[in-house]
């Protein structure tokens, strides 16, 4: 495995441990089959708690670019608290959609601060569907809701999101062709919250 970097290096406002952290990364994209010799950056906002969880994974110069909110990887039942639990099933999400655009498949997608939240919520279903399947605890009626929110209530909508969620692979193209068969790719361009959050904070 290439390098594999957690920032910040120790933490100071929650209860988590670069080590541990790198650690988790390292099995995983062992486990997910990363080629050897790529490089994994991971970037914690632990200045955002719970509930507010977010997660963006890019490639950027040929390295693994992640990024998350600090609540990811908290406790639910306290403040801070470190759980390893959602930290594995975080870092898959992240990872598979990191392999996503190594593939080839999503060669021609944007990278995730500019996509719509129509175009994020069908790759999200895409991967939590595969994260469930590796044996993760998956909020399965939340992923439902936050693709109906996007992509409308509709048994089409539904539809899309089963053949997303049962799918063990995907590409740019078929997301982008569930986002015209919903609609939601007639809606303007919009920023996820996140991105807001991340502006300014990362370098």
């Amino acid at each position: 495995m290439g390098v594999i970097t957690v920032t910040p290096d120790p933490f100071h406002l929650v209860e988590y441990d670069a080590a541990v952290l790198r650690g988790i990364i390292e099995e995983i994209a062992g486990t997910l089959g990363f080629p050897t010799d790529i490089d994994i950056s991971l970037t914690v906002d632990e200045a955002i708690p719970h509930p507010i969880v977010a997660t963006m994974a890019d490639i950027v110069d040929g390295a693994v670019d992640l990024w998350c909110t600090g609540g990811c990887f908290e406790a639910r039942n306290k403040t801070r608290a470190f759980s390893e639990p959602h930290a594995r099933a975080e870092i898959t999400f992240m990872l598979l959609r990191a392999r996503d655009r190594l593939t080839g498949g999503f060669a021609d997608a944007p990278r995730d601060g500019e996509l719509s939240l129509g175009e994020r919520t069908a790759w999200d279903a895409s991967a939590w569907g595969r994260v469930q399947r590796l044996g993760h605890n998956v909020h399965h009626q939340k992923r439902v809701y936050d693709f109906r929110l996007q992509h409308g209530f509709t048994d089409a909508s539904d539809a899309a999101f089963d053949r997303l969620y049962a799918a063990d692979d995907s590409t740019w193209g078929a997301i982008r062709e569930i986002c015209a068969e919903t609609g939601a790719a007639e809606r303007p361009p919009s920023k996820l919250p996140a991105d807001l959050l991340r502006s300014g904070r990362r370098h």
